[in-house]
């Protein structure tokens, strides 16, 4: 049985690139996610939304009716 000593240079630090690469990948990430990111609903959407809700509720009339007041005094508190 033999043994064999292999003698190598550790790497104390990053690459001289590691740095200014791995910034523009953070800023192009930030950017692509930026454009992803859904903008905020008006109050007129969001209250046809809730509109929309109520129509899937008409079997309980007075669930959906509370669902369109509720979309008229959202509305009606951004004006």
């Amino acid at each position: 049985m033999s043994t064999i000593t292999l003698q190598t240079a550790v790497r104390r630090s990053a690459p001289r690139l590691a740095r200014p690469i791995a910034e523009v990948a953070a800023a192009v990430f930030s950017t692509v996610t930026g454009w992803l990111r859904p903008r905020p609903l008006t109050r007129g959407e969001e209250a046809a939304r809730l509109r929309a809700l109520a129509a899937e509720y008409d079997s309980q009339p007075g669930f959906a009716a509370d669902l369109r007041a509720a979309a008229d005094r959202h509305v009606a508190e951004g004006e």
